[in-house]
């Protein structure tokens, strides 16, 4: 049965009235209504827009930001509030790049130098250049463990250096303490500080030494893109702790305006001044809704993934043909993604042919951003060892919450005669 009460409290426009009469009728008997409850809700939550734009009355901002700072609130206490001063919401695309960019944005100027792992997807690195910044790309630690290489860092960090990203890979989180230490020392070297910005887009509820993925660096930066564990379709977030970044970015993500439609609105402000060169980068109110719901599953998908994870590494233990990253690591990981790395007799094109006939879908995470053109041109890079040894031979696996162990049971058994067909000539 539905628990009215809370999908009240969830969705406050579903206790809106229009003329007197509520948006949704609630069924107290019904046990599968809550889709098309939500679906019923947000087109009567059009509706009301446009008969009050016809009557020429603008009560848009009204109706807006209710799930926006409910999800903000929620995510934060998530976090952590003590750690996570601001959550600031940012559109994005398939790895929160606009969030990454706009933390970035806060930070860098061009001509600064930033430490960053290749093994990631291009958007991080993109999000440097946006700010006129150099990427230095560092290498991994190898096939056993996909996240930035400490000892490689060390090597990198220069008088250049402005900032260094950390990626948690797939979830599992990176060595943070040394990592923070490491830019501590350097820092005292240079006699400036390094700036710590996370890319946690597949870290949401990861944590390593009792404190969550994001929120260990200067700027943590999260996507809800479709694929990762909290899902909102597009978008993601940014966490500080520190008040003058938090102001930045919160300028930075709508225009660079000093108050917004909500705030002029509820009496805040009558005006507003633009103050930076801003951007576009508010999330919406109805991906702010689906957000609040999906961190309620946040926990329990996540639990599923573990589960689906430990089943996947049992079945494929046996298999010399085959490595699987992560078997030790440090903290508790989100199992964003399930990567294996295929031996170097395995021609992986056929692996994953084999597999899609089978209709198994398959990914690699990530052809490494220093061989693409655009890169290569630009920033080459070399030394590269581990990364671009995995970059060829990493095949990432389905893993998502909705897997049963019947469907991870098939897809190891078409793994064991998918290897059998790809062997290399």
């Amino acid at each position: 049965m539905l628990d009215i009460n809370k999908i009240r409290a969830d969705f406050p426009i579903l206790s809106r009235t229009i003329n007197g009469k509520p948006l949704v009728y609630f069924d107290n008997g019904a046990t599968s209504q809550k889709p098309q409850i939500v679906i019923d809700a947000i087109a009567a939550y059009y509706q009301e827009i446009n008969a009050n734009i016809h009557r020429g009355v603008h009560t848009l901002s009204q109706l807006a930001t209710d799930a926006y700072e409910i999800s903000r609130g929620k995510l934060q206490n998530h976090i952590n509030a003590k750690f996570a001063h601001e959550v600031i919401f940012t559109s994005g695309t398939t790895h929160g790049i606009n969030a990454v960019a706009n933390g970035f944005i806060s930070i860098l100027k061009p001509g600064d130098e930033v430490l960053v792992p290749s093994l990631t997807f291009v958007a991080t690195v993109n999000s440097i250049l946006y700010c006129g910044a150099r990427p230095v790309f560092v290498d991994i630690n190898g096939t056993e463990n996909l996240n930035l290489s400490v000892s490689d860092l060390e090597q990198k960090i220069s008088q250049k250096t402005k900032a260094v990203v950390v990626m948690h890979y797939g979830g599992f989180p990176a060595p943070m303490t040394k990592i923070k230490e490491t830019l501590h020392q350097a820092g005292s070297r240079f006699n400036r500080q390094i700036a710590l910005i996370e890319d946690a887009a597949h870290a949401p509820g990861a944590e390593i030494s009792g404190k969550k993925c994001g929120v260990w660096g200067d700027l943590g930066c999260f996507s809800f893109f479709s694929n990762k564990n909290l899902v909102t379709g597009e978008g993601g977030m940014v966490v500080t702790d520190s008040d003058q970044l938090a102001k930045k970015v919160n300028l930075m993500r709508s225009h660079g305006m000093t108050s917004l439609s909500w705030e002029r609105h509820k009496g805040h402000a009558h005006s507003y001044d633009v103050v930076e060169l801003g951007y576009n980068y508010r999330l919406t109110e109805i991906e702010a809704a689906l957000g609040i719901q999906q961190l309620g599953k946040l926990k329990k998908s996540n639990l599923k993934r573990k589960q689906l994870t430990n089943l996947y590494r049992k079945s494929l233990s046996d298999l010399s043909e085959i490595s699987v990253p992560f078997q030790k690591f440090e903290g508790q990981s989100s199992y964003h993604i399930f990567p294996i790395i295929l031996s170097q007799k395995i021609d992986r094109l056929d692996f994953i042919q084999s597999l899609k006939r089978k209709g198994i879908q398959t990914s690699v995470h990530y052809p490494p951003v220093h061989q693409f053109s655009y890169y290569q041109n630009r920033f080459p890079a070399a030394g590269l060892v581990q990364t671009e040894s995995v970059g060829q031979r990493e095949v990432t696996l389905p893993l998502h919450p909705l897997m049963s162990p019947v469907d991870v049971k098939l897809v190891c058994q078409a793994v064991k005669e998918a290897l059998g067909k790809s062997l290399k000539c």
